[in-house]
């Protein structure tokens, strides 16, 4: 889902923008070199261009209004929210690029599409290790599975959201048109995010630095 910038007002444009910018510079600020496993940056920039690559695919119903696999929740639990929101914000700014697509595009789809499913996937994760028993299962299924179910879900809705609010598009019309192949996107959206978990906890959990925590050692 890509919204062009031509069906947004520009007051709301740049609300999108300060609040990007806002959430950008607070995530800049949590970083933390040190705390960095060896070699993660790496990894890091290995999951950003597979998180551009993976946007390039899309299915388009209207303009402004289309599926396309997001994987924001395993990056997030791959990297936290701090690097999490970097990383989204640099993959739609490859995808932008890469389509050619104005430049003041960015934050807005950023925003949407990069930084609400990474604080959403991070606060499910959040919750789950904050009041659920550190179990493998628990952390694939509720952390990975669902938490990118709700992750996507609440995208997508921030993302009519704007669409209806701009004038856009009715409500009524993208109930008719768009809505009801909602179910059909969560339920892959899901099974990508818990089989990328899955392999990552078999083949590389040092991978995952959420997995650490959540889970008892020994």
């Amino acid at each position: 889902m890509h919204i062009p910038i031509a069906l947004i007002p520009n007051s709301l444009l740049i609300l999108t923008c300060l609040c990007w910018l806002l959430v950008v510079g607070v995530a800049l600020r949590h970083i933390n070199p040190k705390t960095l496993p060896t070699g993660f940056s790496h990894v890091f920039l290995g999951a950003v261009v597979a998180l551009l690559l993976l946007w390039r695919f899309d299915v388009s119903v209207t303009p402004g209004l289309g599926y396309h696999f997001l994987g924001v929740t395993v990056f997030t639990l791959m990297a936290g929210w701090p690097l999490g929101i970097i990383g989204v914000s640099l993959a739609t700014l490859g995808v932008v690029l890469s389509q050619q697509t104005e430049i003041s595009a960015w934050p807005l789809n950023s925003m949407l599409f990069g930084v609400v499913p990474v604080l959403v996937s991070y606060t499910v994760y959040r919750l789950v290790s904050r009041h659920l028993p550190r179990h493998i299962f628990i952390y694939i299924f509720l952390c990975a599975f669902f938490g990118s179910m709700l992750a996507a879900s609440v995208s997508v809705f921030a993302g009519i959201s704007y669409l209806v609010l701009s004038g856009a598009y009715s409500m009524a019309y993208i109930s008719e048109t768009y809505l009801p192949f909602l179910p059909l996107y969560l339920l892959p959206e899901g099974l990508l995010n818990g089989f990328m978990t899955t392999v990552f906890i078999a083949l590389r959990p040092a991978w995952l630095s959420t997995f650490d925590e959540l889970t008892p050692r020994g």
